[in-house]
């Protein structure tokens, strides 16, 4: 199957590319099934020898692609040039695969700069425009991630020159192939009523009439006393990076030996856009897997899901977060 290749002429052989730091690519050409569950699977491979052969309907595909940092993390990744050609290179096969109105969601980072200047780089403009100009995809929204525990930075010019902010949030965009017909629904992502509102319900509304903004906004008497079940979630993701997943991953992979992934995604991002953009059943996919939270939330929610990653040890890690799962099964 090509999943050993030898390393040397003595008999020595390996089981994938050496991807530095103790991890190992998969061997091109090849794919193996990770672990699996009755709703989902996890495969090592290659995301574009798995998606533009799927032949299954996607609803959603939620990932978050290698960044183009200037000091690579362990996996690697594109530089800020390339990278509008490599995201769309990577999601061809899953917009063909994408059904009607369904959604792709990218996190893509922030702190990307020009060479030796801090001026933010424009390439995640360039990135929104390639999916649109070459895949066809509508920009429904930019929702910031906001995490105010990141930890102060860009360094070099927040912290040492003192130019830039300290930087609080990453970049989600979302996109469909079909702007009239997207799958989603805000009332599966309704927040609980602030306590302002909860009184406004319980006294049967506002009690009096205003008019601000010349008009533009108008309070009439006895408005906001509707029950309703929830507020609308606004377009601002407040999501810190603490997540209890993390915990038990790092835990696992660290009795393992196993070296942690640089950048973990908390399970509570890919958890809001599943239930915005998608219904029980639906097939949710994720190209990047990491440590699999995209799979995570679709497999706690119900969906179906697929997630390829081509780093082993990544998949080690994550397969212990699916074992309490129905019909898990591992092949590592």
């Amino acid at each position: 199957m090509g999943i050993l290749e030898r390393a040397d002429q003595r008999g020595v052989w390996r089981l994938s590319e050496d991807a530095g730091k103790n991890l190992h690519r998969i061997i091109a050409g090849n794919q193996l099934v990770a672990f699996s569950t009755r709703l989902g699977v996890a495969i090592w491979a290659r995301h574009k020898e798995v998606f533009p052969s799927l032949g299954e309907p996607i609803a959603l595909c939620i990932t978050s692609p290698p960044y183009p940092l200037r000091v690579q993390r362990a996996y690697g990744g594109p530089t800020s040039e390339e990278y509008p050609d490599f995201v769309c290179t990577a999601l061809e096969g899953i917009v063909r695969a994408l059904q009607p109105g369904g959604s792709i969601v990218l996190n893509v980072a922030n702190d990307v700069f020009e060479e030796r200047s801090p001026a933010r780089s424009l390439y995640v403009e360039r990135l929104v425009l390639a999916l649109h100009d070459r895949l066809g995809l509508a920009l429904m929204d930019r929702v910031p991630w906001v995490n105010l525990s990141k930890p102060p930075g860009p360094t070099w010019w927040a912290c040492i020159n003192r130019v830039q902010l300290s930087a609080a949030y990453e970049h989600q965009l979302w996109f469909t192939n079909d702007a009239t017909r997207v799958r989603a629904d805000n009332r599966r992502v309704l927040e609980e009523h602030t306590a302002r509102q909860r009184e406004l319900m319980a006294a049967g509304g506002a009690q009096r009439s205003a008019v601000y903004g010349d008009g533009a906004y108008r309070i009439r008497k006895n408005s906001y006393g509707r029950e309703t079940p929830g507020r609308l979630a606004r377009n601002v993701m407040l999501r810190g990076h603490a997540c209890t997943d993390t915990k038990a991953y790092r835990r696992v992979a660290t009795s393992m030996g196993l070296p942690l992934h640089g950048a973990m995604m908390p399970t509570a991002v890919p958890d809001f856009w599943v239930r915005l953009l998608t219904d029980v059943d639906d097939l949710v996919v994720d190209p990047f897997g990491g440590t699999v939270r995209t799979g995570l939330a679709a497999e706690r929610l119900g969906r179906r899901w697929i997630v390829t990653e081509w780093i082993r040890e990544y998949l080690q890690g994550a397969a212990s977060l699916f074992r309490n799962n129905a019909g898990f099964a591992c092949n590592f």
